[in-house]
């Protein structure tokens, strides 16, 4: 039962784009307060992280495209296009499997220029693996005292600041003409919904 309650909140935790204090604590806090395995803590810790990540992915993939304007949406399209021919499927997998927390938005992002589930999913399951085995394997005994310390910080003002640090970025995000920034290296907001 354990083992579904981490999952559970691995992947709540990964389909929330604000920024929340890392997932490894709470699995380096559920195998110390529940002397869970782990190898497989991790693995589950993992697979959570993975499925909420490719939830967010394909809401915002399927929200945005009805929010956004053509512009916008050329925009990002031009920007995944230039950033899939300099790096290929492999750099986009590293950037997003080596995200550091809070990644919410660069996922949101993910979504909007329609970057493929499948290497959403096996970046985000590679890294977080490699990740959660760095941090958890270490820290387990540490993070149930940062865990607690956390929980009296995080409070209703906390979640109105990551919200709009949230829209903030995203908003900027979408609005960088990324064309005129790559070809003219000139930065340039667009205003309008054309």
């Amino acid at each position: 039962m354990s083992y579904l309650v981490l999952f559970l909140i691995a992947a709540g935790f990964a389909m929330i784009p604000l920024p929340l204090f890392p997932s490894w604590v709470v699995v380096a806090y559920m195998v110390v307060e529940f002397d869970l395995r782990l190898w497989l803590a991790i693995l589950i810790g993992a697979l959570g992280t993975t499925l909420g990540r490719v939830v967010l992915v394909a809401v915002s993939r399927v929200a945005g495209h009805r929010m956004l304007g053509r512009w916008s949406q050329a925009n990002l399209e031009y920007l995944h296009g230039k950033l899939e021919n300099a790096a290929g499927d492999i750099g986009i997998a590293v950037l997003l499997g080596a995200s550091p927390p809070p990644a919410g938005v660069l996922f949101v992002l993910a979504g909007l220029m329609r970057v493929q589930l499948w290497l959403v999913a096996a970046s985000v399951f590679i890294g977080r693996t490699i990740g959660y085995w760095i941090s958890v394997g270490g820290t387990s005994v540490a993070a149930t005292a940062l865990a607690s310390q956390l929980r009296d910080v995080v409070g209703p003002w906390s979640v109105v600041l990551a919200v709009v640090i949230v829209v903030g970025v995203l908003a900027l995000a979408i609005h960088i003409d990324y064309r005129t920034l790559i070809e003219d290296r000139k930065f340039r907001l667009h205003r309008g919904r054309r």
